[in-house]
């Protein structure tokens, strides 16, 4: 039986579209000419507020490519008439909250997202920060050393280089052609003065949007935010001149080479603003050409021709004007033919046009994306920064939606003849030299709801369920024990690869015919694998429902591994793997991983290894299959919009008859990992250097665990010692920090800093400064308040979503460990002091235990 996407009549449309926009919103205008846009949502106990100044790099006048917007974003943080730096992020972080800000084109935006207890606290700092920074010349010069690291970071970004260079190839005179961070050589001429005379003309309340979304009434939120920004009085705001961008009249093109293992390309082409009536028919062509792996360009390029491991299409124009951006990966020798094939496309759809499926299917998308948009409080209120500053029209989400329901496949056409034009067209490529092409590798109202219902099954699957009505959308999650554990020695990276194959072909329809179906009811089929399991994931509307527990059981029960789906996404995984190696952060932590762990399997990442995956056959997936997918090693978690009683019934034949009953063998996770001692140097030639130092870590089996958890908060974030000395203090890296490689029983947790090569060295002493000092037992109670405050915190804020409730659970359950233990990790939480720190410090961080890498050019 095959079930097909039901249909949304322009009055359910309507009423849907209704639905997500009746909650109210409040927008007020203060005397002072600031704005504050606020909605009530009682559905969690998270606030996120936001303050949007609306100044960017195109705002910066006669100082046009220095980078004063995105400076400033970080001396906001250095400290006020009533705070020091410091004091800013261990504050936030105090109340269990996270603060951060990004600096686009045409906006700064500031952001806290905590409890919502702390609402009046966040209101002052964020206040505080926008309003009365003191802008200290010490560190003005400490972070302009900083910027400089970031600004080294985006060299080495291959992504990063070719969005710039096609932005500079597409506007010749628009402040859109210089990068937002700056130019190194402007940005090292920007004075104190400059930069206090730019915030004192910009950051001004009637430049500024306040964004307010949360469990906070409505009269509480106005007369907090009239309190803390309502006493800076209006100021002067004069007009800036943003050079408009003359008509383009030819293509433009620039290529760059260099050493990269992999070929990017991208097309852009010239689009009007977003509030043009003719941006949702050119949002509608993007899902059409480039939206999924039903799409156009997907399935021509790339399933039909294996031209391509990716590729993409979005239509980005926030601003005065925008691109229509199609981007893509291939391999460097099939790059002309890449872009002959794509402008082939585009020229059939400007002459034959599109069918009427794909209208459908972009409403379904549309509608998706702004329900997702409103999984988390910090989502809801960045929405509303959106609609106010860029388009000013806060509704502005409704009437696009509305608007987007009398799209049909002629106007698709009519944009397409309009603006995909070779006239306004940019081409820009990034790949290797030419002489290093043939060696590269072949590629609304508060609800507290209710725990999980576990049911055991008689053949050994377990299902979890959480219902949740509070938005239309329903989450299936899948989980499997999988990852290096269980793949041969010279398979690394199968089980992966078996993930998304599952995704795929089955019996019943083909990978193309699965994309078109998922893609065409706005939902959304995905695999992901990691050190542990790999995972199934599928959300869609309620509606949709049966279309996706009919996909799951075909994807589980009935997989076909067609020999032609198998190449292109193992080429796809390789390519990946490639991609990643041109990252100095990436290459440098798969070289930290292979000395580290050495012959265990997690020597390796669940990506694989290039060699392994080229070398794998459609066989070896098939028993990989036959050893994983069986009852006893299925979990599936469900929450969102559905009734239990109901969903259990069609369940059952599925997890009870339908999957391998055979045992499922576990494999053995207390393999030893016993690192040898080493530090070493790994030549990269990039501007920057890459530190890395690992020692072992704790499993999450371990009783340890939650130690090493603290541990890791402790030496990351804004507010770590770490981060104060190495950063803040002596401005020697852009980003520094700890992460982990987690094990049920074992594990690898490493210190990273991205510095100057010469400073390198330095940055090493620091880190093991700042281990001696907690072996010592030094740590504070202040600090150890903190990083509680903040993991306490991070579970609630991590689980907004469904999806995330769903996996979280699961691989919980997976683990051997409680489905909801947020009680009991908080109490153990507690319980972990300085000299608890102080003895993991000196088991677990020993000098004959770590290894030690720095990566970067060969001086």
């Amino acid at each position: 039986m095959e079930n097909s996407p039901s249909q949304f009549s322009a009055s359910q449309s309507h009423e849907l579209i209704e639905r997500l926009f009746r909650a109210p919103v409040e927008r007020h205008v203060l005397p002072n000419g600031l704005t504050l846009v606020h909605r009530p949502d009682f559905s969690s106990e998270v606030v996120s507020v936001q303050v949007w100044v609306k100044t960017g790099s195109i705002h910066e006048d006669a100082y046009i490519g220095s980078g004063l917007s995105h400076y400033l974003e970080h001396m906001l943080f250095k400290g006020t008439s009533r705070r020091d730096g410091k004091s800013i992020s261990r504050e936030v972080h105090a109340m269990g909250g996270s603060i951060n800000a990004y600096t686009t084109f045409d906006r700064t935006v500031y952001y806290i997202d905590a409890p919502s207890t702390a609402f009046q606290q966040v209101v002052d700092v964020l206040s505080d920060m926008v309003l009365h920074s003191t802008l200290p010349v010490q560190e003005v010069e400490r972070e302009r050393a900083v910027i400089l690291r970031e600004i080294d970071m985006g060299l080495d970004d291959p992504d990063r280089q070719l969005s710039q260079a096609l932005f500079r190839t597409a506007f010749q005179r628009h402040p859109y052609r210089e990068p937002v961070i700056g130019h190194r050589e402007l940005y090292e001429q920007v004075t104190c003065e400059e930069l206090r005379g730019y915030y004192n003309a910009r950051y001004v309340p009637n430049n500024m949007v306040v964004t307010i979304v949360g469990a906070v009434a409505p009269e509480e939120c106005l007369a907090e935010v009239e309190k803390q920004f309502g006493a800076v009085p209006r100021g002067r705001l004069a007009p800036v001149r943003v050079e408009e961008e003359p008509v383009q009249l030819a293509a433009r093109r620039e290529d760059i080479v260099g050493e990269y293992n992999i070929f990017r390309g991208g097309l852009g082409f010239k689009v009007p603003h977003m509030s043009h009536p003719d941006s949702p028919c050119l949002d509608a062509l993007a899902h059409a050409l480039g939206g999924g792996e039903s799409s156009l360009l997907w399935d021509r390029l790339r399933n039909q021709r294996n031209l391509v491991n990716y590729i993409d299409c979005r239509n980005w124009n926030p601003g005065g004007s925008g691109l229509f951006w199609i981007s893509y990966v291939c391999d460097a020798s099939k790059s002309a033919a890449v872009e002959q094939a794509i402008l082939a496309l585009l020229g059939e759809v400007a002459a034959q046009g599109l069918p009427e499926s794909v209208v459908e299917k972009a409403r379904r998308q549309a509608l998706t994306s702004e329900i997702n948009g409103r999984k988390t409080m910090s989502g809801q209120a960045s929405r509303l920064g959106l609609g106010e500053v860029v388009i000013g029209d806060i509704y502005y989400g409704r009437r696009y939606l509305n608007r987007l329901q009398a799209v049909q496949p002629v106007n698709l056409q009519a944009v397409a003849q309009r603006y995909l034009v070779d006239e306004s067209m940019s081409a820009v490529t990034l790949g290797p030299a030419p002489q290093i092409i043939d060696s590269t590798a072949a590629l609304e109202e508060k609800l507290a709801l209710e725990p999980f219902e576990l049911i055991e099954l008689s053949s050994g699957a377990r299902l979890l369920l959480q219902p949740d009505s509070r938005l239309p959308k329903v989450h299936l999650r899948c989980v499997l024990q999988a990852g290096p554990l269980y793949e041969p020695a010279d398979q690394r990276g199968v089980s992966a690869l078996l993930g998304e194959l599952l995704t795929k072909d089955t019996l019943h329809r083909s990978a193309q015919e699965i994309a078109e179906l998922i893609e065409s009811i706005g939902g959304s089929f995905t695999a992901t694998g990691g050190n542990n399991t790999i995972s199934l994931a599928l959300e869609v509307l309620p509606a949709d429902l049966d279309v996706a527990l009919e996909l799951l059981s075909e994807a589980l029960t009935a997989p076909v591994f067609d020999s032609a789906t198998f190449e292109t996404e193992r080429d796809a995984q390789v390519a990946s793997l490639l991609e990643a190696d041109d990252e100095i952060l990436d290459f440098g932590f798969r070289k930290l991983r292979e000395r580290f762990f050495a012959e265990h399997p997690f020597a390796v990442g669940s990506d694989g290894r290039a060699a392994d995956l080229v070398a794998l056959t459609v066989e070896d997936i098939a028993v990989h299959y036959r050893e994983l997918v069986r009852a006893g090693n299925i979990v599936l978690s469900v929450t969102g919009d559905f009734d239990p009683e109901s969903l259990v019934s069609r369940l059952q034949p599925l997890l009870e008859k339908q999957l391998s009953t055979l045992a499922f063998q576990r494999a053995d996770s207390s393999l030893p990992v016993v690192p040898v001692a080493y530090t070493g140097h790994e030549v990269m030639d990039r501007e920057q250097a890459v530190v890395l130092q690992a020692y072992p870590d704790a499993g999450v089996q371990s009783s340890d665990f939650v130690v090493a958890e603290v541990l890791n908060e402790l030496f990351s974030g804004m507010s770590s010692r770490l981060f104060e000395r190495v950063r803040e203090d002596q401005g020697m890296a852009y980003y520094v920090g700890t992460t982990r490689v987690i094990g049920l029983q074992t594990g690898m947790f490493v210190f990273y800093a991205g510095t100057h090569p010469e400073q390198a060295g330095a940055v090493v002493s620091e880190m093991n400064i700042e281990i001696a000092r907690v072996a010592a037992g030094e740590v504070t109670e202040d600090e150890l308040a903190r990083c509680r405050t903040r993991l306490k915190a991070a579970r609630p804020m991590g689980k907004q979503t469904i999806g995330a409730r769903a996996m979280h659970a699961a691989i919980q359950l997976t683990y051997g460990l409680p489905i909801d233990d947020d009680a009991e990790h908080a109490a153990k939480l507690d319980q972990v002091d300085a000299a608890q720190l102080a003895r993991f410090a000196k088991e677990y961080f020993s000098e004959e235990k770590r290894v030690q890498l720095i990566v970067g050019p060969a001086s």
